[in-house]
This record gives C-alpha cells, structure tokens and sequence, in this order.
C-alpha cells in the first residue's frame, strides 16, 4: 500500500444525512418519497447522475429532472454543515507519518471539496483530488479512481480505496485496487463487494495499519 484513496460524502465530510433532506425537499413537489437508502445506494456518481437515475425511475421528463436537480442544490446549500467524522485525523496523520499519498476521488464538485478542505484545515494533507469536472464517466467506472492513480504516479494495486456505497465501491474495484468499506450510511450487508467492511475510523486505522 503505497496510497489511499477516499470518497468524500459520507467518507471524509459527514453530509449525506443533508444530501438526503435536499433530495427529499426536492422531490415532495413532484409527490415522490424515497427512504434514506435509496437514495445512499444511488451516492457517487454526483448529482447530475442521481437525478437522471430518479428521472428514469420515475418517468419524470429531462425538464423535469433538471429542475429537482437545481432545487435540491439549492436545498442542500441552505441546511448543509460541514463536519467530519470522529478520528478522521487520527487516520490522515497516521497515513502522513508513513509517507503515504493521499487522495480524494468523488462524484461531487471541485468547490465543494476544497471548501471543506479549508474550513478543517486539511488540505495540505492531500496530494490529488479527482472530481466530476475532470472525468468523462464517474462512479461506478473506474475511470474516477485510475486517474488519481495516474496523478499519483502510482499503479493501481499500490492504491486502497475508502468508499460508503456500492457504486464506488464497484469503481474502486474496477480500477484493481483494495476496497474498504465503511458503514458510516449503509449497513455492512450493502458494502459486501468490498474486500474488508468496518464501522468506524478507529476501525479502519487498524485495518489500514495492517495493511501497511
């Protein structure tokens, strides 16, 4: 393990319980109801991809789907809060004291990230980070993951990857790296294509110090 690679909502920030009240606000004009793990489940590929899944799903036109996706932003912007996850730094210093790369790979925008980057004072620990705006296919292709790869100057089994949800779960996989799974959303029984599930930061520091 030369580098670890994570997603950012629901791995680094603590946001999807926001993402789902945006979507939830959203949609209720358009009288559809969706449970917290559906929408988790759809996590990943950013919400142009979400909203065309839920536009398929429930037959909605593009003009339509377009504007539950303007509305959830919209949403999302008033209530979100950002904040990471209990012993999330404990693992970033740890990574760093080993010399390890570090990177952020994710469906969503370049200006969320570094938002969120900056207001925990984190940034200087990541040495790439991997957005929509530069990928022509997001999660679940590998495409996402085997960029960071690339940037990193590392081949993609030197890389272990930390995902939330299936889709990227499935990218990571894809692009033959490690996968660790992390329950911080969805139960263990939805993260079962990864090759090791754990509940907590604690519990994944111990994973990736044997690993290392």
């Amino acid at each position: 393990m030369k580098a670890i690679l994570f997603d950012f909502d629901g791995v680094l920030i603590q946001s999807m319980e926001d993402h789902y009240r945006g979507w939830k606000k959203a949609l209720k004009r358009y009288g559809i109801e969706m449970t917290p793990d559906e929408l988790y489940m759809m996590e990943g590929q950013g919400i142009k991809g979400v909203a065309n899944e839920i536009g398929r799903k429930y037959h909605l036109s593009v003009e339509d789907t377009g504007e539950i996706m303007k509305d959830k932003q919209k949403h999302y912007n008033k209530i979100k809060k950002l904040r990471h996850y209990p012993n999330l730094l404990d693992v970033l210093s740890w990574a760093a004291d080993k010399d390890l790369k570090l990177g952020i790979v994710t469906g969503g925008t370049r200006t969320r990230v570094l938002e969120a980057l900056d207001s925990f004072g984190i940034q200087d620990y990541f040495q790439t980070i991997v957005t929509s705006d530069e990928v022509s296919e997001t999660k679940p292709s590998p495409e996402p993951y085997l960029l960071a790869a690339t940037q990193l100057n590392l081949e993609a089994q030197d890389c272990v990857v930390i995902e939330n949800a299936p889709l990227g779960i499935r990218s990571g996989k894809a692009a033959g790296m490690k996968v660790i799974g992390i329950t911080t959303t969805l139960n263990s029984h939805h993260l079962r294509e990864a090759d090791v599930v754990v509940g907590n930061f604690t519990d994944l520091l111990r994973t990736l110090k044997k690993l290392y």
